[in-house]
């Protein structure tokens, strides 16, 4: 396995060990109802910080990783260049905190949102290309399958919690809005998860 792909797996299992820390230490803050990056406010807040930063250098690494070690044919050039970008949007999360629900909404709140769905969209399209351009290569092919199914239900989960934090904005303690910030770890631990799968794979 390259170097850079035990480095990608170890840059995600750091970064699942910062979050859950983070949401250790702000019980808070729920898991259930609450975006992950809120887990960047408040005392504590800089293990969600370095928790964004981590996730950009994870995605970096495996761009890295793909294109040294993969043959031409299976390398989704666009798709490495979108999962980049979800790396850089992930890592400038950092420098805009969130608007926290109650408080009046601040232009870092609003760029700190229109990052991270940029970021999203990114990691979504990325992770389908890349893993459908993995099929052509006779190593990687067996992985491309399994790549691929946990990148479709990314998506649907991508587009899950998009809906429910729509519908929290209207109404936060009913329907399908309490759960967004389950779907939302739900849909960043998938992609995570195809970094990991793909990683391994090569």
């Amino acid at each position: 396995m390259p170097a850079l792909s035990l480095l990608t797996i170890a840059g995600a299992v750091l970064w699942v060990a910062l979050v859950v820390a983070a949401q250790l230490l702000t019980p808070q803050q729920s898991a259930l109802h609450m975006g992950m990056s809120g887990l960047a406010t408040g005392r504590y807040g800089w293990l969600m910080k370095l928790a964004f930063v981590v996730r950009g250098l994870t995605a970096l690494a495996l761009v890295a990783a793909v294109a040294g070690s993969v043959p031409a044919a299976a390398v989704s050039l666009p798709g490495l260049v979108l999962f980049a970008a979800w790396g850089g949007g992930s890592a400038l999360l950092a420098c805009y905190d969130t608007d926290m629900p109650g408080h009046k909404p601040t232009r870092r709140g609003q760029a700190h949102a229109l990052i991270a769905l940029i970021a999203y969209l990114a990691a979504v399209a990325a992770a389908i290309m890349v893993s459908l351009q993995l099929r052509h290569g006779a190593a990687t092919a067996g992985t491309a399958r399994w790549a691929l199914l946990i990148a479709l239900v990314a998506a649907v989960a991508m587009f899950a919690q998009l809906a429910a934090f729509a519908e929290a904005v209207r109404s936060p303690s009913h329907g399908f809005g309490r759960y967004a910030g389950l779907l939302q770890r739900f849909f960043l631990v998938l992609i995570m998860l195809w970094t990991v799968v793909v990683a391994a794979g090569l």
